[in-house]
């Protein structure tokens, strides 16, 4: 039997992220877990008059929120219990599935009284319940199909055709980004509105922070957003700079279109200009990169030295201990040192459910793309060292990356204008873990920089 369609194989895989994603869920939904004892009858009191809140303008992103996170959690379940299965079966098991799912809620609910930072409603509840509910229907819309897709990228050997991949799936993610935190309005009232509220700039550079060094983060950041696109895209043979150029910028024209109908977010002028240097910067790479098709395959490609590809991972350190300790004002005062080490003693995660749901992922995304760089740089470095080394190596670099992460946050203490946090230590040490393990799976699968070609292997002639 082919062992691309065993359900059995499909499903076990689900059931771990499935479950991972369950501990995601519940520890989110707890934190920051400052656990107050409440007496049982008085806790299920309270839990019957919890409130059904109006659905404003500031209260539809978390309604939004609350939905969207069940739906990966019922997806997940029903691929995990019913993929397979005879038709009568698995339509139980999905039934199980949202019914398991609204029960969790509940749970959850509940549960959040001991814990009064959290806000308890009914409107939390039904949204989760919507989720499950569209979770599961998606499974049985496109599940399947994804599970095949996900096949056909693990056996995949074309660097080309694994760029192109990751190209739209890395453009995904950035929709995904733009379109938070989810409090969408069609209505041309409330567009009014967030023009009247300063949040639509017309005219660019306007908008920029008054402080240089801010304002320069704010471009370089912005820009950088479009260079990876551009980058692979440029990997599929038949595409010149000005189309891979075009392709990112029209991309870029189109999600701050949709922008204008996410009442929180600000639309500038100016991102279109970061867009059009950001995917520049990244056609001209590609070009560099991919253009050397020829002298990759004929042998004649140059390979930079081992001690170069190492010196530009320590020049990005110097690039992380710029971005994340400007303005450079540290203060060693003893008292001053005990107070901020504090950080330690919070849990992950806690700080950022005081802000936005917006602002934790962008908080997420800014410490895992700075630090991707320097595992990618480390990877280069481990690949082109002698086998001997390269176990010895690997093993360093990861420990470096998670020192690395380490010390900028220890920088911070000494900082007053910054806020030092176990959880930027660990998003900043997966982010360059990422990145290493994502540069050495490329190789795994195709030497970079080498549009498609076959793989045939060479047949020795034999004289009989």
């Amino acid at each position: 039997m082919n062992r691309r369609y065993r359900p059995s194989a499909q499903r076990g895989p689900l059931l771990w992220l499935g479950l991972l994603y369950l501990v995601f869920v519940v520890y989110g939904s707890l934190v920051p877990l400052d656990y107050h004892a409440l007496p049982w009858d008085q806790a299920v009191a309270k839990f019957q008059e919890i409130p059904f809140l109006n659905l404003g303008i500031g209260s539809r992103a978390d309604w939004m929120a609350n939905l969207l996170l069940f739906i990966p959690l019922a997806f997940l379940a029903t691929g995990a219990l019913a993929h397979g299965r005879h038709p009568a079966l698995a339509a139980l098991l999905t039934l199980f599935v949202w019914l398991a799912a609204v029960a969790l809620s509940v749970g959850i609910e509940f549960t959040q009284l001991y814990f009064p930072q959290r806000t308890v409603s009914q409107n939390d509840i039904a949204a989760e319940a919507l989720g499950a509910l569209i979770g599961a229907a998606c499974w049985w819309g496109f599940g399947s199909r994804l599970l095949a897709w996900r096949d056909d990228w693990r056996r995949e050997r074309e660097p080309a055709a694994l760029a192109e991949r990751a190209a739209w799936a890395y453009l995904a993610v950035v929709v995904g980004y733009n379109v938070l935190p989810l409090d969408l309005t069609i209505s041309v009232v409330e567009v009014y509105h967030k023009w009247q509220e300063g949040k639509l700039h017309l005219i660019p550079f306007t908008a920029l922070a008054a402080d240089p060094a801010h304002a320069l983060f704010e471009l370089v950041t912005d820009a950088l957003i479009w260079i990876p696109l551009a980058w692979l895209w440029h990997a599929r043979p038949g595409r010149d700079s000005l189309k891979v150029w075009r392709m990112a910028f029209l991309a870029a024209v189109a999600l701050e279109f949709m922008q204008l109908f996410v009442y929180s977010r600000v639309s500038d002028m100016t991102d279109l200009f970061t867009a059009a240097l950001g995917a520049g910067i990244g056609a001209w790479l590609g070009k560099r990169q991919f253009g050397a098709h020829r002298a990759a395959t004929t042998g004649r490609a140059h390979a930079a030295p081992t001690w170069r590809r190492l010196a530009l991972a320590l020049a990005w350190v110097l690039v992380l201990m710029g971005v994340f300790w400007y303005p450079f004002d540290f203060h060693a005062e003893g008292d001053f040192i005990r107070e901020r080490m504090a950080f330690l003693n919070r849990v992950p995660f806690q700080v950022y459910y005081y802000g936005t749901e917006f602002r934790a992922i962008t908080e997420v995304f800014h410490k895992t793309l700075f630090f991707a760089p320097l595992g990618v740089l480390l990877a280069w470095w481990v690949g082109g060292l002698s086998w001997r080394w390269r176990g010895y190596a690997a093993a360093a670099s990861l420990l470096a990356i998670i020192a690395v992460a380490l010390g900028i946050e220890l920088g911070q203490v000494l900082l007053p204008t910054k806020f030092p946090d176990t959880t930027d230590w660990l998003l900043e040490s997966v982010g360059g873990m990422l990145g290493y393990l994502g540069y050495r799976w490329l190789h795994a699968h195709g030497r970079l920089g080498v549009h498609a070609r076959s793989r045939r292997p060479r047949i020795r002639s034999q004289v009989g």
